[in-house]
C-alpha cells in the first residue's frame, strides 16, 4: 500500500538557499542516510544556513518501555504532559520560522490520547512528522496505519535495545519476552501499513550489559530486514544517574560503533562514531521538552529559554550559538575535531560531552579517533 500525504496540505514559503551548495558525497551513505530525514540534501543545506530543519517535542512522559535508564524520566517531574493548545502554538511558531519537520518524542508520543490529532495538526501546517516510539503501541495495526499515514515523507524510530530476554530484563521493567515481541510485531505491523525500511531506524541505548556480540546481533537482525541502527550512548540524566556501572568502556562503545558502521554503512570512508545520528541532524535540529524548555538535544536538559515564556523565534535568535553548537563549525574548532577526516559528518556526541565536562563544545571522550582507535571497521 502506498502512504500518500493528505491534500489539505498548505503551502508553506520557501527559504531562499543558495542553489550551487554543494552536497559531500559519501559511498557508504553515511551522509545521506545518517542524518535519517529522506531529504538529507535540504537538511545539509539547513545546516550551512544554520537555521532549524527540525524541532523535536517532547509530548509526554508516559512510556511502556520502561527503561531503567531513561534521561527523560525523573522521580518527581514538574510536568508529565505538554499540554495541547501549547502544542498546537509550538506547532504555528516554528513552522513561521521556515522549519520543515517535527520529531516526535517520548516518553513515548503514542501513549497520548490525542497524538495523532497533533501529528495531522502538523501535517496540514505542511510539516513532515517523524515518530520516535518504544514500538509498543504499533502493535494495534490501526496505530500501526496512522503512523505510517502521518509520517509520509518522514521516519519512525523503533526502540529495541537486545534480542536476549535476560539482557533486556537487566534494563528494562515488566516481562521481556512480551516486550521483545510486542517492538517486533509492532515493526511488521509497520510494514504491512506501507512504511519502507529505510525509513525506519531501530534506536539502541549502548550500555555494557548489550557490549560484544549482543550489540551486534541485534544491529545485525535489524540490518537484515533494511533497518538501520541509531546507535545512541548512556548518558548521566535522568533515570541514567542511578546506574554509572551501566557505562560502557571506551573499547567497548568503540568497538560498537565499528559494528555499525560496517554493517549499516559498509562502503562508507567516513565515521560518525559515538554519535547516533550525522552532525547535519545535530546540528539542524532543537529540541523542547515537556516542561517548554528549549534545548539543543533531548539527552542534554539544559534550557536556553522556555516556550512558556517566550517565543520560539525569539528564543532562537537568542541563543542561536548554543543550539545549533555554531562555535563547532568554525574552522580549527575542537582538538585536531576539524581536521580530522570524519569531519564532513562528525563532531562528536554533545550529550556526551556535556556530561562529561559541563561544557556543550568540548570533546567527545567517547571519540574512537582521539583514543587512538583503528579506524578500520571491526571485524
Amino acid at each position: 500500500m502506498e502512504v500518500q500525504s493528505p491534500s489539505s496540505v498548505k503551502e508553506r514559503p520557501e527559504i531562499a538557499f543558495v542553489s550551487d551548495t554543494p552536497i559531500p558525497e559519501d559511498p557508504g551513505s553515511v551522509i545521506t542516510q545518517g542524518c535519517f530525514h529522506p531529504d538529507h540534501a535540504e537538511v545539509i543545506r539547513f545546516f550551512e544556513k544554520n537555521q532549524v530543519y527540525a524541532v523535536q517535542i517532547e509530548s509526554c512522559l508516559s512510556c511502556p518501555g520502561g527503561c531503567r535508564y531513561c534521561y527523560a524520566s525523573a522521580h518527581n517531574p514538574l510536568s508529565d504532559e505538554l499540554p495541547a493548545d501549547c502544542i498546537h502554538r509550538i506547532l504555528h511558531e516554528v513552522n513561521e520560522t521556515g522549519v520543515r519537520a517535527i520529531d516526535w518524542l517520548g516518553g513515548d508520543p503514542l501513549m497520548r490520547k490525542d497524538w495523532n490529532e497533533l501529528a495531522h495538526a502538523a501535517q496540514e501546517l505542511g510539516l513532515i512528522n517523524n515518530i520516535w516510539t518504544s514500538g509498543i503501541p504499533l502493535t494495534d495495526p490501526r496505530i500501526a496505519q496512522q503512523v505510517a499515514e502521518v509520517t509520509s515523507g518522514g521516519f519512525v524510530s523503533v526502540h529495541l535495545d537486545s534480542l536476549d530476554e535476560e539482557i533486556y530484563r537487566i534494563l528494562h521493567t515488566g516481562d521481556p519476552g512480551t516486550k521483545i515481541r510486542s517492538v517486533l510485531h509492532g515493526v511488521e505491523n509497520l510494514l504491512d501499513a506501507g512504511k519502507q525500511p529505510r525509513d525506519i531506524i531501530n534506536c539502541i541505548t549502548f550500555t555494557r550489559p548489550l557490549a560484544g556480540k549482543d550489540v551486534e546481533r541485534t544491529i545485525r537482525y535489524f540490518s537484515d530486514t533494511g533497518i538501520r541502527t541509531c546507535l545512541t550512548q548512556i548518558c548521566m540524566a535522568g533515570l541514567g544517574k542511578e546506574h554509572p556501572e551501566w557505562v560502557p568502556s571506551g573499547p567497548q562503545i568503540r568497538h560498537a560503533i565499528g559494528v555499525r558502521d560496517r554493517i549499516n554503512y559498509p562502503g562508507s570512508d567516513l565515521s560518525m562514531s559515538s554519535m547516533d545520528v550525522n552532525k547535519y541532524y545535530c546540528g539542524g535540529t532543537v529540541c523542547i521538552t515537556v516542561e517548554g524548555n528549549v534545548t539543543p538535544c533531548s539527552v542534554i536538559r539544559q534550557g536556553f529559554g522556555n516556550i512558556h515564556h517566550l517565543p520560539f523565534a525569539e528564543i532562537i535568535s537568542r541563543h542561536r550559538s548554543e543550539l545549533l553548537f555554531l562555535p563547532l563549525r568554525a574552522e580549527g574548532s575542537g582538538d585536531g575535531c576539524s581536521s580530522c577526516k570524519n569531519h564532513p559528518v562528525c563532531w562528536g556526541c554533545r550529550a556526551t560531552a556535556y556530561y562529561s565536562t559541563g561544557n556543550l563544545m568540548a570533546d567527545d571522550p567517547n571519540c574512537r579517533v582521539r583514543e587512538g582507535y583503528d579506524d578500520e571497521k571491526a571485524s
